[in-house]
């Protein structure tokens, strides 16, 4: 008796604790939705106030402008770039042709000589004439004619084709995807290891200047400052032996390539200050 009446009150005292924590749990939601929204609108009105204080109006003058106050700029800049959907606004592979031709543009505008691209697939790669023409399209309206002359590389085929043959290089544009991140890093290591095996390379000589230098050469130098075009940090696999140093920038609920966003990244990186451990 005493137990079939125990089983009765848990059988009353069971749903009661279920609604119970299902209302605890939807109001916590609620309210995380409610803050989560009010963050995003807030997120978006200050990117919105950050594009009206800061516009390049295709002018070197005022980019640099916009920078001639600052204690230092990077020398390499490196951009994590997506390939939006083709039914997007400036999306498809045309979208991110023109964003590369823009940060190409502001780049010159500084005088910074290295840029690098990383989008995830590496869509851009198989565009190489397209994009050499868009970028030296777009030069034209920031510079007028003769335009600064910049080189496109592609460390992974071993590619690089220069907008004019003749004249020094202002900027350097290197397309890199995950390719050039962990599965480099793999070939590198496999290749160390059948060199060792086969008594061509010593244990003494494998070292961390040795893997520093080889895969510089593979992929290139390291970015001074990082820059992730996205919504959130997502580095998307990134080669992670090229970001050990670097600044890294974004800005939350930031869904564009713009230059509001480009030049707050500058402004970080200027008041940045590297530690190096012993």
């Amino acid at each position: 008796m005493v137990n079939r009446v125990e089983r009765a009150a848990a059988a009353v005292v069971d749903p009661a604790v279920f609604y119970l924590r299902y209302t605890v749990l939807l109001t916590v939601f609620f309210f995380m939705s409610i803050l989560r929204n009010v963050q995003f609108v807030y997120n978006k009105i200050r990117l919105r106030v950050f594009s009206m204080t800061y516009f390049p109006n295709n002018s070197p003058r005022v980019i640099r402008d916009d920078v001639n106050k600052l204690a230092k700029i990077p020398q390499r800049l490196s951009c994590i770039v997506n390939l939006r959907s083709d039914d997007d606004e400036n999306g498809g592979v045309n979208g991110v042709i023109a964003d590369i031709a823009e940060l190409a543009a502001w780049c010159l505008s500084l005088g910074i000589p290295s840029l690098t691209i990383y989008e995830y697939n590496g869509s851009v790669k198989e565009y190489l004439p397209e994009l050499k023409r868009y970028v030296g399209k777009n030069l034209l309206t920031y510079f007028g004619n003769p335009p600064p002359n910049f080189a496109i590389r592609i460390p992974h085929l071993n590619v690089v084709v220069q907008h004019s043959e003749d004249v020094a290089i202002d900027l350097e544009i290197s397309l890199l995807s995950r390719v050039d991140g962990k599965p480099t890093i793999v070939e590198l290591t496999k290749t160390i290891s059948e060199l060792s095996v086969n008594k061509e390379l010593s244990l003494q000589d494998i070292t961390v200047d040795l893997i520093d230098e080889e895969l510089t050469e593979l992929v290139g130098p390291e970015p001074d400052l990082v820059v992730c075009f996205g919504p959130v940090l997502d580095l998307q696999d990134y080669p992670p032996w090229h970001i050990r140093l670097s600044e890294l920038y974004w800005e939350p609920d930031n869904t564009s390539v713009n230059y509001a966003v480009f030049i707050r990244a500058l402004q970080k990186f200027a008041h940045s200050k590297v530690n190096l451990g012993k």
